[in-house]
């Protein structure tokens, strides 16, 4: 999946997460306002899907509290559940390797199906997971969440004296017709924005509350990662 956004941690305190969303991507040139964002962004954290992903939980280290959620609440975040399947055609458990008991076929998995493959670990098949399950449960994990205003967005003068790298003169600039203010991202501004340095581009602060400590224990301040998270 294409990143999106740069997340950068910049305080935990107890229940409060403190941090920046950083624009990266022109589509997606704002910053997702419900509460599945950082729900999603949890998760994502504590169970990085590749080697290059941003815990600092180590192997063997995970909480058992949050781990105990994943299989509930990482098929709402990737709208799919995965359901593993043995060679004689029986359930397993989310490990990939314990037949579920009772036996249970996989003919009998309501849903409908997306994929089905092996990934080394056993063979599986996806069932769709409707977006609405996430929105509900979300709030049993982030009670607040709050987005503030994009900072660092260009004003419409600075686009144009850009002009695609061939900089307009002071004299130049003042023969343009325009309405100063700031750029609408989704349609100008990538081309000025991606020459300056990442501190200079545009973020949004966030703050969002939890309702255990121990779903933000793996996030220390400084702590830096690209996420395809969309909602």
């Amino acid at each position: 999946m294409t990143d999106l956004f740069t997340i950068s941690v910049d305080a935990v305190e107890g229940m409060s997460f403190r941090g920046r969303v950083h624009l990266i991507n022109p589509d997606a040139a704002s910053v997702p306002k419900g509460r599945t964002f950082p729900v999603s962004l949890i998760f994502e954290t504590w169970f990085p899907e590749d080697h290059e992903a941003p815990s600092r939980a180590a192997v063997g280290e995970e909480d058992p509290f949050v781990t105990a959620q994943r299989p509930e609440v990482e098929p709402m975040i990737h709208c799919g559940r995965r359901i593993r399947v043995s060679a004689e055609g029986y359930l397993l458990s989310y490990d990939g390797q314990t037949l579920l008991k009772p036996r249970q076929e996989a003919a009998d998995v309501p849903g409908e199906r997306r994929s089905s493959g092996f990934d080394g670990v056993s063979s599986y098949f996806t069932v769709e997971v409707p977006e609405e399950d996430l929105v509900r449960h979300a709030p049993s994990i982030v009670t607040s969440y709050e987005v503030g205003r994009l900072r660092n967005v260009p004003l419409i003068s600075e686009i144009i004296r850009y002009n695609d790298g061939n900089p307009l003169t002071d004299a130049e600039l003042a023969q343009e017709e325009f309405e100063e203010g700031e750029a609408d991202l989704y349609d100008e501004g990538w081309e000025l924005i991606t020459t300056r340095p990442f501190e200079e581009r545009p973020y949004a602060d966030i703050t969002f509350t939890v309702t255990d400590p121990r779903y933000l224990k793996h996030l220390t301040p400084g702590l830096r990662w690209r996420t395809a998270i969309w909602r």
